[in-house]
């Protein structure tokens, strides 16, 4: 029986409808620097396919984001194919948050977790 191979995580990018601007107040005081006319996406990061991890979000549940079911169009690889694939979770949420931050810089309206993940963790470790 051959070897498994290890998993690997990678970083995507979901476009957003741009009715995510008018519709969501998070999502505008999440990004003060949106330029117009830019686009309106999500960066996550999964030990999945890109393709399966935004069809689960798509169908909602545990683990998936409100936004991207309500506003996702659809994968955005020209953001993030040239991107590698990480050997820990650890290094692709940091991944996640520098594609995340690199796109606001670009004037982009970004959607991202992986801080507000760590967080809630941090939290739950301290009760």
């Amino acid at each position: 029986m051959p070897e498994r191979e290890p998993r690997r995580y990678r970083v995507y990018v979901i476009k957003l409808r741009k009715s995510v601007w008018e519709r969501s107040r998070r999502f505008r005081e999440a990004n003060p620097q949106y330029e117009v006319g830019r686009p309106c996406v999500y960066v996550g990061s999964t030990g999945r396919t890109p393709e399966q991890r935004f069809a689960k979000h798509k169908a909602g549940g545990v683990g998936t984001s409100r936004l991207v079911k309500r506003f996702g169009r659809a994968l955005f690889p020209w953001a993030y194919e040239r991107l590698p694939s990480y050997e820990t979770r650890e290094e692709a949420e940091r991944a996640e948050e520098e594609r995340a931050e690199e796109l606001k810089r670009r004037g982009w309206a970004v959607w991202y977790n992986a801080r507000s993940l760590k967080e809630r963790l941090g939290r739950m470790k301290q009760r």
